[in-house]
């Protein structure tokens, strides 16, 4: 599905602290507006972090070399971080759930190396959505409130992004209000 960004929404605006999540139903929808989020920060000089599949990823850095912004400046500049979900949940998770001493050494440090300068951090998230496809949807909360945490004590906006069908039966009802009640913001998978 092609879908006008005029017609998406706009991650970028929602303003700074939101920790917003994002239903889509494909990479397909999901790479334009991560793209617009990561790009409006990396254009105005800010930071981004992004962590994510490596599919996801690539459709992120194309579709920003598309509109004439090179990645590997910002990269090289400590702008722009990319990270693979399963890498990064493999150094987080213990005991199947995310453990908090290892959040905060892993992500930390990125977070104050993007902030440097005065720079305003942009975050996007798709570890919880990888452990929802495993149905470990309370190890996804609990990563939440990980993230919530962290934003209590430095200044970022995060956005995280969840698969539509990760909640397609009515056992996930549950799960599904409790991830939204950890959102500032809730934007649904339907794009038009």
């Amino acid at each position: 599905m092609n879908v006008p960004l005029r017609n998406q929404p706009d991650w970028s605006r929602v303003g700074d602290h939101a920790h917003l999540v994002q239903f889509y139903e494909d990479e397909a929808a999901l790479a334009p507006l991560l793209s617009r989020y990561v790009g409006t920060a990396l254009v105005a000089g800010d930071a981004a972090i992004v962590v994510s599949a490596a599919t996801v990823r690539t459709k992120v850095a194309e579709h920003l070399a598309g509109h004439g912004f090179d990645v590997a400046i910002a990269r090289a500049q400590d702008r722009y971080v990319d990270l693979d979900t399963g890498a990064t949940l493999r150094l987080i998770v213990r005991n199947g759930a995310p453990d908090a001493a290892r959040f905060q050494a892993i992500l930390e440090p990125l977070l104050d190396r993007a902030a440097d300068r005065g720079r305003r951090v942009v975050v996007f998230g798709s570890m919880v959505d990888a452990l929802c496809a495993k149905g470990q949807f309370e190890a996804a909360i609990r990563l939440e409130e990980l993230w919530n945490r962290q934003a209590s004590r430095r200044a970022f906006t995060l956005a995280c992004g969840y698969r539509m069908s990760r909640f397609s039966h009515a056992r996930h009802a549950a799960p599904f209000v409790r991830i939204c009640s950890q959102h500032s913001h809730v934007f649904s998978a339907a794009l038009r």
